[in-house]
């Protein structure tokens, strides 16, 4: 059962994830403005997973009764962070915004999490690895959409997906089982959902 220690944890959490600001380093950019622009698209798109991916495993972690997967999980965690750090340095060196609804992608993402949390091992385990199966296809479609002269943005990109193939073969090798496909195409669609909202908003 929730107590309301874990509870003003998870608000602290949240409410760090939401409004941290990472120090940017270089403003150096020879992109033309319509090229910033679409950069600014790409990475605020992907600042927004890394919100849902900090939610989605806190929640997660919260409900889990296995041990083990939780301190897997809460790993992860960290190193996405390390995600959410390099995607808002970025923003802000292009001058750009993260999305106006994160509150929103945050909170429902989280309780999916802790929905997820509660499932056997070997599902939520399956939902880690499907996750990370489609953000990995996303990466490749976002690094596409990137103007060609933003090495930078495509480096951070590039070094993401790295970090997410490694969690979803972690998962797999803790015995992830694979989703129904019903499953895998909803959480496609609501993917693209997010993901379109977020690229204007």
């Amino acid at each position: 059962m929730l107590n309301i220690d874990d509870f003003l944890k998870e608000v602290d959490y949240a409410l760090d994830v939401l409004h941290r600001h990472s120090k940017a380093h270089s403003t150096e950019d020879s992109l033309t403005d319509d090229e910033k622009k679409q950069s600014q698209r790409v990475m605020r798109v992907n600042h927004m997973g890394e919100v849902c991916a900090q939610a989605l495993y806190r929640g997660q972690a919260l409900t889990t009764n296995d041990s083990s997967t939780k301190k897997t999980i809460l790993k992860m965690c960290d190193e996405e962070r390390e995600h959410l750090d390099m995607c808002d340095a970025r923003i802000t060196e292009l001058s750009g915004r993260t999305s106006y609804l994160n509150t929103v992608w945050y909170t429902s993402s989280f309780f999916l999490g802790a929905f997820v949390g509660r499932l056997t091992k070997d599902k939520s385990l399956g939902f880690i690895y499907e996750t990370e199966e489609q953000v990995e296809k996303h990466l490749d479609e976002y690094t596409e959409k990137l103007p060609e002269k933003d090495k930078k943005s495509r480096d951070i990109l590039l070094k993401i997906k790295k970090d997410e193939t490694r969690h979803k073969e972690t998962a797999k090798d803790l015995g992830s089982k694979s989703l129904g496909d019903q499953t895998k195409d909803l959480m496609s669609y609501s993917s693209k959902i997010m993901k379109k909202i977020s690229y204007y908003l």
